[in-house]
């Protein structure tokens, strides 16, 4: 290794002189480059950061993409509360380092640097940086933490999905061609049918923090979803002219909540949470429905990770297609999360639900239970969680039927995650789903498989 010598010996000079300052006089030293990065990082790790400094300087008149003197600096620098410099020289060193442990370090001090600048969501960004070329597990999991930690503390959080689901029903048409209104067949039009294709979804979801004391706090939430549709060839073909478009759906939303925090164990946390919902929603790009929604909940935490919750909502909807098809809903539910002693986690949840309309369509009181089941370790590199639905409904009028309508609908589905093709911390998701109605109107007997593809945050 050749020894140190640039303008640079000046910075070494002094450098070396702070390191020595209490010994006695020497005679000038000559360093090799390996010996002065090993330098820098012993004063970096012993708090003297100005030797650091001066020593990391001297390296990179030598050599300005010297990426371990680079972080090194920028750790020195960050320890200052330098941190802009801390941070385009991380992000430099980041660019040009080979190594996956000097790329997770600068990701890191980058990161960590954004934070105290109250940048949050540019340090979560470089805490996925940081994550995806972790080269340990452990590393790994100290990105996690950070990112994490953010996510429970920063003012301002978003959200974004995007998925696509082929689906052989979009428009939820009926199995049967014919149905029998009081004994007669009738003939459905296509479009009443069930019709294949792929649905595209896009959504983003805002949310502003607000402190309101120790133990409550406030937010507000935007939420916007748009699905849009593209019918296949076959359901083109009988479709009747309809398209895609003709079932395109959207959604906006403002949200308004209040969070009251219990007393009690640090690992049983209980929560009270209000919250008001105003939205509006669009189906083949008209406005449906203006609807506001009040929901109060409360959680509260149990032994080894568990979980149980009641919840209580009260919602009316302002149709706007036709008013006779308004209506008021109230709701009641129950949870429970369960923590098995394989490692595995399982979920139940229990919803009664009263409608009031003056639709016979619309009016109708149901239950409905979900059961989901997630496997802990992997099976074949995914993970995997399995999920039933069941939804009973008794309609109060009778509708196209002397008899009250009954449903009985389930509906399944396994959801594929898979962690090894993340791309800073985003992994490809898919769902299986198949959903089956049964009713003693056969113009609502629907059957529906689909796929849907999308990504979800492993973070």
């Amino acid at each position: 290794m050749k020894p140190l010598k640039s303008n640079g010996f000046v910075w070494v000079m002094a450098a070396l002189a702070i390191l020595f300052a209490n010994a006695a006089p020497a005679r000038p030293v000559t360093i090799t480059i390996d010996q002065a990065r090993g330098a820098a990082r012993q004063a970096l790790l012993a708090g003297d950061h100005a030797v650091t400094i001066a020593l990391t300087r001297a390296l990179l008149e030598r050599d300005p993409n010297d990426f371990t003197a680079l972080i090194l600096l920028a750790g020195a620098q960050q320890a200052m509360g330098q941190d802009d410099p801390a941070i385009t020289n991380a992000r430099h060193a980041y660019w040009i380092a080979p190594e996956p442990l000097a790329k997770f370090d600068a990701g890191m001090i980058v990161a960590r640097s954004m934070y105290r600048k109250e940048r949050f969501g540019a340090a979560q960004f470089w805490l996925r940086r940081a994550g995806s070329v972790a080269p340990d597990p452990a590393l790994k999991n100290l990105a996690i933490r950070e990112f994490q930690g953010i996510a429970r503390t920063k003012p301002v959080e978003t959200r974004f999905y995007f998925g696509l689901s082929p689906s052989s029903n979009i428009n939820n048409g009926s199995d049967s061609k014919v149905i029998f209104i009081n004994g007669l067949p009738f003939v459905l039009s296509g479009d009443a049918q069930a019709l294949s294709g792929i649905g595209a979804t896009l959504g983003v979801s805002a949310r502003r923090r607000f402190n309101l004391g120790q133990d409550s706090s406030g937010f507000v939430g935007l939420n916007l979803v748009s699905r849009n549709y593209r019918l296949s060839a076959a359901s083109l073909a009988i479709s009747g002219g309809k398209t895609g478009k003709d079932y395109a759906f959207a959604a906006g939303e403002l949200d308004f909540g209040l969070i009251r925090r219990l007393p009690g164990a640090s690992d049983r946390p209980a929560e009270l949470t209000g919250l008001l919902t105003i939205g509006r929603n669009y189906y083949a790009a008209d406005p449906l429905t203006n609807y506001a929604r009040i929901r109060l909940g409360r959680d509260q935490g149990l032994a080894k990770g568990q979980a149980f919750s009641l919840s209580a909502t009260l919602e009316r909807q302002l149709r706007l297609d036709k008013a006779q098809r308004s209506a008021t809903l109230i709701s009641a539910g129950i949870g429970r999360t369960f923590a098995l002693a394989n490692g595995n986690s399982s979920a139940v949840s229990y919803t009664i639900r009263n409608v009031f309309s003056g639709s016979a369509e619309i009016a109708h009181v149901s239950q409905s239970a979900d059961f989901s089941y997630r496997f802990a370790k992997p099976v074949f590199g995914a993970h995997l969680t399995l999920t039933l639905g069941i939804d009973v409904r008794l309609y109060k009028s009778p509708f196209l039927s002397p008899a009250r309508r009954r449903d009985f609908g389930a509906d399944l589905t396994l959801s594929i995650l898979l962690p090894k093709y993340q791309v800073m911390g985003f992994a490809p998701n898919i769902d299986l789903n198949i959903g089956r109605n049964f009713s003693n109107v056969n113009l609502y007997d629907t059957t529906r498989q689909s796929i849907s593809l999308g990504v979800k945050s492993v973070f």
